[in-house]
């Protein structure tokens, strides 16, 4: 492989795993303001494009339930309604979102104007590429479906989830590398997150956690192991990683399950 090639395909995955990331993040957020994606768009559509009419905010946002939770409010516009951020939904836009902005700021900026500006003009097109991609696969979505119209919007098939699906129940207990599960559905790293999220509706990074969750929760209710052998067996590196991850994907601890197997009915 030539150096050339070598770095793009580098670049791919790098981007793979920023998007992963990002993703991740965004799950995270959810979490913590009790909203869904559809929401989360929402929330930064008002944001940075300011007061929107109700017909202008995505089909599938749940607008009452962001009411209720003070995030935003109505108003009167021109004989219909306009939907607004309400001042808590921006302290929480600073507290969460805010750190962030400030490091990647910090970053652009220990850049020269000439590599901003290469890299200003490369956003640019590839903002085209993905608006052009977006109205392919919009067309795709109406196509009649069945396999062929499955395979065609970017899932992995059958076979190659389950050689997916069957390594990550083997590989457990050790790091698993996204390499590694690319491999298996014979697609390269930039392309097998997208198909398996199309397939799954989860990250790989999420689906190995849950199923590091499923299988800690079986040890904590058949077996006597402690939970950091029980952490180390399910694929985390510490008890205070396991019970972080269990607790926001259960809502409860490790130790709080372990004491309810064990305490008599």
């Amino acid at each position: 492989m030539n150096p050339r090639h070598a770095l793009l395909q580098q670049i791919g995955a790098d981007i793979v795993r920023f998007q992963d990331a990002s993703a991740q993040f965004d799950e995270a957020v959810g979490e913590v303001l009790a909203l869904g994606r559809a929401e989360l768009a929402c929330l930064a559509q008002l944001h940075f494009g300011g007061p929107a009419p109700l017909s202008a905010i995505a089909r599938g946002t749940d607008v009452e339930r962001m009411e209720l939770a003070g995030y935003v409010r109505r108003e009167s516009a021109g004989g219909g309604k306009r939907l607004l951020l309400t001042e808590h939904a921006r302290r929480w836009i600073e507290t969460l979102w805010g750190p962030v902005r400030e490091d990647g700021f910090g970053l652009m900026t220990s850049l020269p104007e000439r590599d901003l500006k290469v890299i200003a003009g490369f956003l640019a097109t590839t903002r085209g590429v993905q608006e052009r991609h977006a109205s392919r696969l919009s067309k795709l979505l109406q196509t009649p479906g069945g396999p062929q119209a499955a395979k065609r919007r970017g899932g992995l098939s059958s076979a190659a989830l389950s050689r997916v699906q069957l390594f990550i129940e083997a590989h457990l207990a050790r790091r698993i590398r996204m390499e590694e599960l690319a491999q298996r559905s014979g697609l390269s790293v930039f392309y097998f997150s997208r198909a398996f999220r199309q397939s799954t509706g989860q990250t790989p990074h999420a689906y190995v956690q849950q199923r590091r969750v499923e299988r800690a929760r079986e040890l904590l209710n058949g077996s006597t192991r402690s939970l950091g052998e029980i952490a180390l067996e399910v694929g985390f590196s510490s008890q205070s990683h396991f019970t972080t991850v269990f607790r926001r994907l259960t809502g409860l601890t490790p130790a709080v399950i372990r004491r309810a197997v064990r305490e008599p009915r």
